[in-house]
């Protein structure tokens, strides 16, 4: 069956040989018609909080090293009362400060909420409190480890854990990004994954198995353009219930009930995260952080319907 002239629109800016080079899982039968990728700016919740990350140890730095301020006016008051208590907290105050974002990053369940970004968030707060930690149990037990001593933790390291934290974790931000490449042919929608030659997966969605599609874009994303296309399938593909942790999955199978109950009561806190039902938002799971979403929306709707019309005639040939 003749394609419509709005996805033939689509068809005509690809290069076939490339598309399957890329996408060697796609069948002889299938017919590319549009290929892309996320844009820089679908990971722009990373970035911005790789920023405010480095942003709060730029702000430890600067307290541990800047001298005192006057008071002569009100905002010198308030930025000398703030600089005092870091000053007084000193680095258990930066380490409770990041346990707090850790904590609220992963209770809101934001984009940013993952395993990875949490662990992220947390060694920020381990490392030094590693370094104190150890230095000051090897020093009350007069303990020395000779040429291998545990350096004491001093201002400059606020400014060399931001820099080294922030920077490795906006450039895995880029790679992670670069490894989603999604193309959608007259049969399938294929989602590819390969991240850093180790985590790779291909996945394909049948067009006849789709029954519904949502485009999400994000505040920044109804700026520039770009969004997620959900493939929502019969067997619930698409779909995610968010329910809330309790450190289920922590508490071994084997506690009693009883043991269960009291390992959630005092460490349930830990993991709790809001409850939320929603559409899949990973990167490998939909069309993520595409340019035009709108437009790929309506393309796969003018592929199923065309679909539907050909199973249509099919059976109309038959009966």
């Amino acid at each position: 069956m003749k394609l419509s002239d709005y996805v033939e629109q689509f068809q005509s800016t690809i290069n076939e040989k490339n598309v399957r080079a890329k996408f060697p899982e796609m069948t002889t039968n299938e017919n590319p018609i549009w290929v892309g990728s996320p844009s820089f700016l679908s990971m722009a919740s990373y970035y911005i909080l790789s920023f405010f990350l480095f942003g709060v140890h730029l702000l430890f730095y600067w307290a541990a090293t800047e001298k005192s301020i006057g008071s002569e006016n009100q905002s010198e008051i308030i930025l000398g009362s703030f600089k005092w208590l870091i000053d007084v907290t000193d680095v258990f105050g930066f380490i409770i400060l990041i346990f707090i974002i850790a904590k609220i990053n992963h209770y809101f369940n934001f984009s940013t909420s993952s395993r990875w970004t949490t662990t992220w968030l947390l060694l920020n707060g381990l490392v030094p409190l590693f370094l104190v930690s150890s230095d000051f149990i090897l020093g009350y037990l007069d303990i020395s480890l000779g040429r291998y001593e545990i350096p004491n933790w001093n201002e400059s390291y606020y400014l060399l854990l931001g820099l080294i934290s922030s920077g490795l974790m906006i450039a895995m931000t880029l790679l992670y990004q670069r490894a989603f490449i999604y193309a959608i042919t007259d049969r399938r929608v294929h989602i590819s994954k390969k991240f850093l030659y180790l985590d790779t997966s291909a996945h394909g969605v049948i067009l006849e198995n789709i029954e519904n599609l949502k485009v999400s874009p994000s505040l920044i994303g109804k700026i520039f353009d770009f969004g997620n296309v959900h493939l929502i399938t019969a067997s619930g593909i698409g779909l995610r219930d968010d329910i809330t942790d309790l450190g289920a999955g922590i508490a071994s199978s084997s506690l009693s009930e009883e043991e269960k109950g009291l390992f959630k009561s005092l460490f349930g806190w830990v993991t709790i995260q809001r409850q939320r039902k929603t559409v899949d938002q990973k990167p490998e799971d939909c069309l993520f952080g595409i340019r035009k979403p709108l437009k790929i929306y309506r393309l796969i709707n003018e592929l199923t319907d065309n679909k539907e019309k050909e199973s249509l005639s099919q059976k109309d040939i038959e009966s």
